[in-house]
């Protein structure tokens, strides 16, 4: 009975267990305006805001890289 009751724990703590989600690249946020608004809004107010900062870095780093980079493009399109 024992062994049953620690099995069924165990399958429970492994189906709660998340898989991280897909990181889009910085060059799909660049093509996919769409995205990267979807991206930005995860990162900025929703999903992912609240997250620790090395938690957040991981998910929205490439978010971040694909916005400078699209304001560097309109900078220099001046």
């Amino acid at each position: 009975m024992r062994k049953l009751l620690v099995l069924c724990f165990a399958l429970a703590a492994a189906g709660c267990q998340q898989q991280p989600p897909a990181v889009p690249t910085t060059d799909e946020l660049i093509k996919n305006p769409q995205l990267l608004a979807e991206w930005k809004t995860k990162c900025d107010s929703g999903e992912y805001s609240n997250l620790p900062a090395d938690q957040k870095d991981n998910l929205c780093f490439t978010t971040r890289e694909a916005r400078r980079s699209i304001a560097m493009q309109k900078i220099n399109s001046k």
